[in-house]
């Protein structure tokens, strides 16, 4: 981001973006963050942590110490690990669809190794069916936590219980919202809910710091924060045979949903990318997102700590009667004042979360099958989304998320093999543009330094920015 690299600019040098960087960045931070994500998580991940220490911590349970490193490693799992995947596709698919006038597939991450002129084979057709079928399970996974959240909203506040046919049909009734917004395109109908999700999420993030326990929220946030950078590598590598259940469940799930959402999420950033810079779209997607994460997960977790430890609500009763997906309203209703107001408010961003990370995977899905026509057919963005809504219909009706989550952290393997292949391919085509790793110093040897460029794929020259 700091380097050469980051000065690449994505279309002619005179392109003006389509969108404000306030805009651009509001769209990329929707798109990362899935439904069933920050308003689903925030508030739960950090007690069930401090519950049952993670392994790397070792037996902190009850303890102060347990509480920041239960919220440290819930920024970790949403931190930017996350984002790290998803810019490795968005870099790719924006470089070759900006710089080398490609289709916006996912089949682009090809070009270094094969050439330009040879993604269009059974290789490339691969690579985009492979990137279809495990960014859909990811997003079912999504589309089924939102809408176990809103309806457990709707029983916890207003003892409203719908049966499987009310869960079906609400089903029905979002998918012809967020149908709505993508057949009206990106600024018309996208980058509304966009900014209606961010508006809504941070109102209540306001609200929660404004009422809940600043002084501890500030202590504890700090704590973490400080951990997190500390600690990011440990966590990162860190693995016990003796915890193989716990990884299973949070990291390695997570980590596995992050990579099918990445082939997705890349397209759509390189979408919404003309105009801008690498440097630009890389500080949108990792340090602009991550400062908008981190915020809710001290303020929404922080203060369900805050609550279940000094015995002012039985946050871990909640989840244990009725289940992950009623922890945020339980957390609302005890906190602030006006519960059932700000309960509606969080319905809001449950439903804008859902519908603005529908939009923008059926709109990429639309352009992959479209061959990557940044415009696809009205038609095809119907279907699509006609797709993802009988997909979550079905897993409804077979019983739940459970089998899609073990589905997902096997489809997880292919999709880190796709994000290896982006990454390494564009390390060297970057090379190609800018060269960085292998420049020439007064201390290198011009045989060894043939020698290695010698054997990198299309053999690296000189940079021409006429030709690039």
């Amino acid at each position: 981001m700091l380097g050469p690299w980051g000065n690449i600019k994505l279309g002619s040098p005179d392109e003006e973006p389509d969108l404000s960087y306030a805009g651009y960045l509001v769209m990329i931070f929707t798109a990362g963050l899935s439904s069933g994500g920050l308003e689903y998580w925030g508030p739960v991940e950090p007690l069930v942590h401090y519950q049952t220490a993670p392994p790397f911590f070792g037996s902190n349970v009850g303890t102060w110490a347990g509480m920041t490193n239960a919220l440290q490693y819930a920024i970790f799992h949403y931190g930017t690990s996350a984002w790290s995947v998803y810019l490795v596709f968005g870099i790719a698919v924006s470089y070759f669809a900006y710089r080398k006038d490609m289709p916006f597939r996912p089949a682009v991450i090809l070009a270094p190794f094969v050439g330009t002129d040879n993604v269009d084979g059974w290789l490339g057709k691969t690579v985009d069916t492979l990137a279809v079928v495990v960014s859909v399970s990811g997003i079912t996974i999504s589309f089924g936590l939102g809408v176990n959240q809103f309806l457990a909203g709707l029983s916890y506040n207003w003892g409203v219980h719908v049966g499987t046919l009310g869960e079906v049909l609400f089903i029905l009734l979002i998918t012809v919202v967020f149908l709505l917004s993508v057949t009206a395109g990106i600024q018309e109908g996208i980058q509304r809910f966009a900014n209606l999700n961010v508006i809504v999420l941070l109102v209540l993030m306001a609200v929660a710091l404004v009422f809940g326990p600043m002084s501890f929220l500030l202590n504890v946030g700090t704590q973490a924060i400080k951990g997190y950078m500390t600690d990011f590598v440990g966590m990162s590598l860190y693995f016990t045979p003796a915890a193989t259940s716990w990884y299973g469940s949070w990291t390695v799930f997570f980590w596995a949903w992050w990579l099918t959402f990445a082939p997705m999420v890349g397209v759509f950033m390189a979408r919404i990318s003309r105009g801008r810079t690498l440097r630009q779209l890389v500080f949108a997607g990792m340090l602009g997102s991550f400062a908008l994460t981190v915020p809710w997960y001290v303020a929404t977790g922080g203060s369900a700590l805050w609550l279940q430890t000094t015995g002012q609500a039985d946050l871990l009763g909640v989840y244990s009667e009725v289940g992950l997906a009623g922890v945020s309203f339980a957390l609302f209703d005890q906190l602030l004042p006006f519960a059932n107001l700000f309960s509606a408010i969080l319905l809001l961003l449950v439903l804008s979360f859902l519908i603005t990370t529908l939009d923008s995977a059926t709109f990429s899905f639309s352009m992959i099958a479209n061959k990557g026509e940044p415009s696809p057919s009205t038609l095809n963005r119907i279907t699509w989304g006609i797709v993802l809504a009988a997909l979550t219909i079905a897993l409804s009706l077979a019983g739940g998320i459970s089998v899609l989550r073990s589905f997902t952290v096997l489809a997880g393997i292919p999709a880190a093999g796709l994000c290896l292949i982006a990454l390494v391919g564009m390390i060297i085509q970057l090379e190609r543009h800018a060269p960085v790793l292998l420049e020439e110093t007064d201390d290198m040897d011009d045989k060894m330094i043939s020698s290695v460029r010698s054997r990198l794929p299309n053999r690296i020259t000189e940079q021409q920015p006429t030709d690039d």
